[in-house]
């Protein structure tokens, strides 16, 4: 597992010599089953010094009132002083969809060289996924006192690089907080799928993952986001990025 959180730190080097996009969905749904709110955007990824940076191109947002909807096309809009459904997908949208730090203790990638420590991991076999000759590997986390992650990886085995990450927290929100605060996170889980577009060069093409949230007893949602990346070219000192006019 060193050697794959080794590679997994080249490759995001490898990375930065790639433009490619990036399409973001959420999804609110309100505790009957009800659509609450959705928000799709469409970014464009280019490499900096430190990693990557997204623009903004393009964003088709709907509210769902009743038999009422609203359409809008900002990010960060707002039907009203406190809209916590706005607050909720923006914060979706620009920090979950783009860091997996975004929540904290989020261990839905435990790979990073600081984490592995934290995890115990077993070899559960080999398999053939789409191509790629893998490793099963699962993990779980230990010593948390939320409540530990667990989920299955399937590593490349030539490369040492994931293919395809499945986790979820199966933990608990303490009773105290659960009572006191009427706050409470279920069913969180996420998977992370790559794909090799050189050696040693792998992105994440696609991400996605619900939970369930309720908060102060009369807010409840169940969020979905899904974020696919696609449109690989590679950089130089000489590409640009141009936007249709409006956009």
């Amino acid at each position: 597992m060193r050697r794959v959180s080794a590679n997994i730190d080249r490759a995001e080097t490898a990375r930065a010599r790639f433009v490619y996009d990036q399409d973001v969905f959420i999804r609110l749904q309100r505790a009957n089953g009800k659509p609450a709110r959705e928000e799709s955007r469409q970014y464009a990824v280019v490499p900096t010094k430190k990693g990557a940076t997204r623009t903004l191109v393009q964003l088709q947002g709907k509210i769902f009132d009743g038999k009422k909807e609203i359409d809008y096309n900002q990010a960060g809009y707002r039907r009203k002083n406190v809209d916590i459904d706005g607050a909720l997908v923006d914060s979706f949208a620009r920090e979950v969809a783009w860091r997996r730090s975004a929540i904290p203790n989020m261990g839905w990638f435990p790979f990073e060289s600081k984490d592995l420590e934290r995890y115990t991991f077993a070899l559960r076999g080999e398999e053939n996924y789409r191509g790629y000759d893998v490793y099963e590997i699962s993990f779980r986390e230990t010593g948390d006192e939320d409540g530990p992650w667990e989920g299955e990886a399937l590593i490349e085995r030539n490369e040492f690089q994931p293919v395809l990450v499945t986790t979820a927290w199966i933990g608990h929100v303490p009773a105290a907080v659960k009572i006191g605060l009427g706050t409470n996170l279920q069913h969180i889980g996420a998977r992370i799928t790559f794909q090799r577009f050189d050696k040693d060069v792998w992105f994440p093409v696609s991400c996605g993952g619900e939970l369930k949230l309720r908060v102060l007893f009369l807010y409840a949602r169940t969020v979905a986001f899904r974020s696919v990346n696609s449109g690989f070219r590679k950089a130089d000192v000489r590409s640009s990025i141009e936007f249709e006019e409006g956009k």
